[in-house]
């Protein structure tokens, strides 16, 4: 696989949950760049190679937080692990608020880190598959989240039965998807669906 896929960002580690977040990503083989300061993460997402942010969030959490929600405004694709002082449920909270894909405690139980990881990456793998989807597409798998039959999607965007049979399939296809179950799975892990 192509290595810029991989590439995650860890910003503001504390010397305890550097090693363990080091030893994971290590023993996954995910190539890691390391971030001692928030400006310095910040100016780096905008060459668009970060498919994964993990990041400390000290207390108090202004300064993670407002981490959080300048990447959602600069890349609201790459999906954000935070790691928060132990028993912070406010701070949990209030960062899924913000957009964060998943909170752990740290030092992070390296099982736990290693299933938030896989699960983001193939988070962003399901995202990057939305991009070649046509326009029409992209309409016709809305309609079809919002449960139309072909004949109603053929009707509202004016288009025969058959051709929207064709857009169904292509769908299917570059997303992956076996069946309709599957479809709405992968849709929801893209962020196209409010479940």
């Amino acid at each position: 696989m192509n290595q810029r896929y991989h590439t995650i960002y860890y910003a503001n580690g504390d010397l305890a949950s550097t090693e363990a977040v080091q030893a994971v990503l290590e023993r996954a083989g995910v190539p890691v760049t390391y971030f001692a300061h928030t400006d310095e993460c910040l100016r780096s997402f905008r060459d668009g190679a970060c498919r994964l942010l993990v990041t400390n969030v000290p207390e108090p959490a202004v300064e993670g937080i407002e981490l959080l929600t300048r990447v959602r405004q600069i890349a609201p694709w790459v999906p954000v692990i935070m790691l928060i002082e132990p028993g912070r449920i406010d701070t949990a909270v209030q960062a899924m608020k913000a957009g964060a894909t998943d909170c752990l405690e740290r030092p992070p139980q390296e099982s736990r880190l290693l299933a938030a990881v896989e699960q983001a990456l193939h988070q962003t793998q399901v995202r990057e598959r939305w991009k070649p989807l046509t326009e029409v597409e992209q309409a016709v798998l809305r309609l079809v989240l919002d449960g139309k039959t072909n004949g109603e999607i053929a009707a509202e965007l004016h288009r025969s039965r058959r051709t929207v049979e064709v857009h169904r399939a292509n769908i299917m296809t570059k997303l992956g998807a076996r069946h309709i179950v599957d479809l709405v799975r992968h849709a929801a892990l893209a962020g196209l669906t409010d479940a």
